[in-house]
């Protein structure tokens, strides 16, 4: 491997996941700059709109560090604030998507980006049927506080949550990093008060991020005890849509409707996960027209 591509593979977005050697504690810290401003970039987001897709972004990559494979974790935030909802998709692969939707009628005096509402979080995981979901309100509609109180009320984990974005001048994402922090079974409330303590204390995690701080290095920052590093894993902002996925999903409307969507010029399919836009073409409508016929037939 060249110094190069090595540079390249070191310099690419990760989430690190440790253990303490006691057992007490588990944490992971992402460092995930590129791939949520490339979600901010693609679906054009003004700074408040950006930093609740960042916040639910980094949250559901750290909560899905922590899965198997291709196991999921979504997030999902509805509120009445500026932003009326919040989407996020992440795999322990590193794959993360998701979206966010501004309130056209935010209600009068909410304090916070979402305002008053209900957040979601689902698992999808192997050999289990159906998601494991749970819903609890929100706390204080700003998705990073939410999250940690989703883990400690609705799956009794105590945990702390840190996510930390930046700015630069021109209002787009220049660092963004995240911590989760998660007490074990036997840990003490003294060890974990201590724990919280010194996460109240530390500098801001991008500040971190800017003095050239690895997520490995930060968790030997914040840690009350020898580490180990359970794994390390890179995340990009990734979505699996495709003209041939959308071409399916049209393949469900039935013949009439696709008539319809061809005599009316709607030809033209966007993304809501990563803002992608796809052509229906005349061949294609007439390859959708015949597969519905022979349906019919």
């Amino acid at each position: 491997m060249s110094d190069e591509i090595k540079k390249k593979w070191a310099g690419r977005d990760r989430v690190t996941c440790a253990m303490t050697s006691d057992g007490l504690f588990r944490a992971a810290v992402i460092h995930n700059t590129a791939t949520v401003r490339t979600a901010q970039e693609k679906h054009g987001l003004d700074p408040v709109n950006s930093i609740v897709l960042a916040r639910a972004l980094t949250g559901a990559s750290l909560m899905a560090s922590m899965l198997n494979g291709e196991e999921r974790i979504v997030v999902h935030a509805d509120g009445n604030g500026i932003v009326s909802s919040v989407h996020a998709e992440a795999m322990q692969v590193g794959e993360v998507r998701g979206y966010v939707k501004t309130n056209a009628t935010p209600a009068e005096g909410a304090i916070s980006p979402l305002g008053e509402g209900l957040l979601k979080i689902q698992r999808i995981l192997y050999g289990k049927y159906e998601p494991v979901t749970g819903i609890v309100e929100l706390r204080r509609g700003d998705v990073t506080s939410d999250l940690g109180f989703y883990l400690t009320q609705s799956e009794q984990i105590p945990s702390a949550f840190v996510i930390d974005v930046a700015y630069d001048e021109n209002d787009l994402i220049r660092q963004s990093v995240g911590l989760l922090v998660q007490a074990m079974p036997g840990a003490r409330p003294e060890d974990i008060f201590k724990v919280y303590d010194s996460i109240d204390y530390l500098d801001r995690l991008t500040e971190f991020a800017d003095k050239g701080y690895s997520p490995e290095d930060i968790l030997q920052q914040i840690m009350p005890s020898e580490i180990s590093i359970v794994n390390t894993s890179p995340i990009d902002f990734f979505c699996r849509c495709s003209h041939d996925r959308f071409k399916s999903l049209l393949l469900t409307l039935g013949l009439e409707e696709v008539k319809g969507m061809e005599a009316d010029g709607q030809n033209e399919l966007v993304c809501q996960y990563c803002s992608e836009k796809y052509i229906i073409t005349p061949e294609d409508f007439a390859d959708l027209k015949e597969k519905l016929l022979v349906e019919r037939n």
